[in-house]
């Protein structure tokens, strides 16, 4: 048995002892949650970390429990259970389709805390964020709507989704503009130190995942896929800039001279993220207009209009 069916197994399947452990610790840290709002000390900073420790001992002790009933063992047996744990592309669709509904609320609550809060912050935001929502839907969008063959398809969701990048770029310019004006205003329910901690450890991996997954599909002929995960490069970079901003704004400093930085990065991410829709959409439809067309001659883009792809 390789190493991943085994590590699968085990989750799927974990020993008696590890489920009495994750129990024995789920309801300690639940108790001491509860305890600490008691005592009136809930709301402390220190207390976090048991609330954070209580929450996520509390889902594990559930999964404990469907581990138990072979809950999840039986899923597995499913056939798009099976789809999603043997095919890397249909996990990375799986992944990209959770990423385009988080933004989609994140857009949702940020236009009604924005309107509540009367924040232009906020509000440019949520603009980004539909922007970010674009290049995903476009891929969607043209490797489900039917016609052509599947490797049009995927070429075309590639060429498009290059656009969309590029609309991207332009869209998060606001946000790095505001930054550089000292509008970007941010609010803690936690010491800034633990904020910042949380966030650095959450865009690095982001960005190591975003590498590697661009490693990864270097060498596949699956357009879409790779357009995908252009994106989620994309993305990163511009969490990398939020990141940076975000730090320069609420870490102390030590008195140098720092307010070139965030023009710097931010230019060099919205440039970025321009060069990658630029090449995506030019290389798009190079191959598009060398695709065989029904009659066996190679296919002519010259008529096509960017915004109905006919």
């Amino acid at each position: 048995m390789k190493k991943r069916d085994k590590i699968l197994e085990f989750l799927l399947k974990p020993p008696m002892w590890v489920c009495i452990v994750v129990w024995v610790f789920g309801i300690v840290t639940l108790g001491g949650s509860i305890a600490l709002y008691f005592l009136g000390l809930g709301l402390k900073q220190w207390a976090l970390s048991v609330h954070l420790c209580a929450i996520v001992f509390f889902v594990l002790s559930v999964y404990a429990v469907l581990t138990v009933i072979g809950l999840p063992h039986r899923a597995k047996n499913n056939v798009r259970v099976q789809k999603f744990l043997g095919s890397y592309d249909v996990r990375a669709f799986v992944y990209a389709s959770g990423s385009v509904i988080f933004n989609i609320c994140y857009v949702v609550f940020g236009i009604i805390i924005a309107n509540l809060e009367q924040s232009v912050w906020l509000g440019v935001l949520v603009g980004y964020h539909i922007f970010l929502i674009v290049p995903r839907a476009t891929v969607f969008y043209m490797t489900k709507r039917g016609g052509g063959s599947k490797e049009e398809q995927n070429v075309r969701a590639y060429a498009y989704c290059g656009f969309a990048l590029i609309l991207l770029a332009f869209a998060v310019m606001p946000v790095i503009n505001m930054v550089m004006d000292d509008r970007n205003t941010y609010n803690y329910f936690v010491s800034g130190i633990i904020y910042v901690t949380a966030i650095s450890a959450y865009t690095f991996a982001k960005l190591g995942l975003a590498l590697y997954n661009l490693r990864k599909v270097r060498r596949s002929d699956n357009l879409s896929l790779k357009a995908i995960k252009n994106v989620s490069f994309a993305d990163a970079l511009i969490s990398i800039f939020a990141l940076q901003a975000m730090m320069l704004k609420v870490l102390p400093s030590d008195g140098h001279n720092i307010s070139i930085m965030n023009p710097v990065l931010g230019g060099f991410v919205s440039l970025g993220i321009f060069a990658l829709g630029l090449y995506m959409l030019i290389s798009g439809r190079k191959q598009l207009k060398a695709l065989p067309t029904d009659d066996g001659q190679e296919g002519d883009m010259t008529n096509i209009d960017m915004d109905t792809g006919e």
